[in-house]
């Protein structure tokens, strides 16, 4: 029996060393990227889990600001720090019965009724919320309604109402994704590891 020594052992030894390290690098910004979307995903269910939101609303304000590179492995999620009016949370114009009153079509209060109020549904759990003091009014902006109170006699008097913010929101979700993503990372890398080693080595 004889046993060739080839140097094409060699060399090819040395493209798997070299290849190693690029399809660490490889595969970290891909990783980063593919996790990232898909906490971002995750992240926005669990934010409409807790309030009541809308997924349109919730997605604009829950963007991925930073993709990963191969020079720089790292991402960043942004949720709006802005707290959300609180119309969003299902605001709704209260009317009580009163006879002489001439109601407002603007608010949807028909004739024969007046404001006693409003309601909004905060959170997912708990059950809607009446306000008996506060009142709708258009927004100069002509973005609708917002909800305020009064905070005194003059007419200018009053304070618009806000909810929570998505960032807010968004930082009691992270606690509960952070096992996940360590999880998915580490997974995900092991995957895009093989994938990329395997192409470099059939060069």
């Amino acid at each position: 029996m004889s046993y060739r020594v080839n140097a094409a052992a060699i060399t090819q030894a040395r493209k798997i060393i070299k290849g190693t390290g690029q399809a660490v690098r490889l595969a970290q910004f891909r990783t980063v990227n593919r996790v990232t979307k898909t906490f971002r995903t995750e992240a926005s269910k669990l934010i409409r889990d807790q309030v009541r939101l809308k997924k349109d609303y919730v997605d604009r304000h829950l963007t991925i600001t930073k993709t990963a590179s191969l020079q720089n492995p790292s991402s960043v999620i942004t949720a709006r720090y802005r707290p959300t009016r609180l119309m969003r949370f299902g605001g709704k114009q209260l009317s009580t019965r009163a006879r002489k009153a001439a109601g407002d079509q603007m608010r949807a209060i028909a004739p024969g009724r007046k404001q006693a109020g409003v309601s909004v549904h905060v959170s997912r759990q708990g059950s809607r919320k009446k306000m008996r003091k506060a009142f709708l009014l258009p927004l100069n902006n002509g973005n609708g309604f917002g909800v305020f109170t009064r905070t005194g006699k003059g007419r200018n008097s009053v304070e618009h109402l806000y909810g929570p913010s998505v960032n807010q929101v968004f930082r009691t979700t992270m606690k509960d994704l952070e096992p996940t993503i360590r999880r998915e990372l580490q997974a995900e890398f092991k995957r895009q590891f093989n994938f990329a080693r395997q192409k470099e080595t059939k060069r």
